[in-house]
């Protein structure tokens, strides 16, 4: 059985092997991509030639199959499939790289996304960003938007540089944008378990029978927006947690699901500490590391209208990183003796 390195090396070798013949001048590469939270994923690059984009095809799930039995013939196929689905880049992706040198071409799409702080320090380094608490806020440019998700760019520094902008301006474009182009939604957790029994075809009276409505400051809500990707810097807006602070009559906790969405309780509902232990518990065996936001619990004071870390502090946790980082050095001194997206 092959190794992932010998995997990856034989699916470049012999890729063209599955591919139609109008596609055999195509380059077939090797490329790591790294994602959100330093994730870093091994894809197939295959370009037509005639093209400056193509797909990139992750192969840690091909490989994880063939590990599992899958006949290696069998996930070539599959992998050449994918491939040829996606050679040529959807129409709006035909002059995005012209298009995306002009500012005024790329202002009214800026969104913005929340990420963990410490765990993208690499990114935050070149890309402008704001944070909060733990998390940062960066922003991308959105090309593409159908029913398999959207398309972004992430913005870099040296994008701004090429437009003339500020940081600010990125950051104000991306808070009125993102509200127009994916609203905030909130629900209550029965009202999204509703919606998905009734996709499976479940009668409304029974769903309703089942998910009865509990009184306000017992339930959960899901925040995010209206394509459910990335919804999680939804919670960066005051006046629609206000809503629900009213609605519930309590200040809110925030826990933060995953990247893509935050569930809100009344401060009734627990302690921060308890439902900080549910969260790393949640993320230990549920979340997907890319898809990770953070440990910890926030508060959103209705009144003020602020958002702040509930479980612990800023300070307490920047001392903790500074303890790791001292003793990662000193482990790193002591072995050096002893050692003899489509892209563009």
């Amino acid at each position: 059985m092959l190794n992932f390195q010998e995997f990856q090396e034989y699916v470049e070798m012999n890729l063209k092997e599955v591919l139609s013949e109008e596609y055999q001048d195509a380059v077939v590469s090797l490329n790591e991509v790294t994602k959100n939270n330093g994730t870093v994923l091994h894809a197939v690059t295959v370009r037509p030639e005639d093209s400056n984009i193509a797909p990139n095809i992750y192969l840690d799930g091909y490989f994880k199959k063939y590990e599992e039995g899958a006949d290696i013939d069998i996930v070539m196929g599959e992998i050449g499939r994918v491939a040829m689905d996606n050679m040529r880049a959807p129409e709006e992706f035909a002059s995005i790289g012209r298009d995306f040198q002009n500012f005024d071409f790329v202002k009214d799409k800026i969104i913005m996304v929340a990420v963990n702080a410490e765990r993208n320090r690499d990114l935050l380094a070149g890309a402008p960003h704001q944070c909060r608490e733990d998390l940062a806020l960066i922003y991308k440019v959105m090309i593409g938007d159908n029913k398999d998700g959207i398309a972004t760019i992430t913005i870099k520094n040296e994008h701004m540089a090429m437009w003339g902008v500020t940081t600010e301006t990125i950051h104000d474009l991306a808070m009125e944008n993102t509200k127009e182009i994916l609203p905030v939604t909130i629900q209550s957790m029965n009202e999204v378990m509703r919606e998905m029994f009734a996709k499976d075809g479940m009668p409304d009276e029974i769903a309703e029978a089942m998910f009865a409505d509990m009184p306000a400051n017992q339930q959960m809500y899901v925040i995010s927006n209206a394509s459910k990707v990335n919804g999680a810097a939804s919670m960066f807006y005051e006046d629609a947690l206000s809503g629900l602070a009213d609605r519930i009559g309590t200040d809110l906790f925030i826990l933060p699901s995953s990247v893509h969405e935050c569930i809100a309780v009344s401060t009734d509902m627990g302690t921060p500490e308890s439902l900080a232990e549910m969260v790393q518990e949640v993320n230990g065996t549920q979340v997907n590391l890319e898809e990770q936001l953070s440990d910890h619990v926030y508060r959103f004071d209705a009144k003020a209208k602020t958002i702040s870390l509930a479980d612990t502090t800023m300070e307490q946790l920047e001392a903790k990183v500074s303890e790791n980082t001292q003793e990662y050095d000193v482990s790193q001194s002591q072995t050096e003796g002893s050692r003899p997206r489509h892209h563009r």
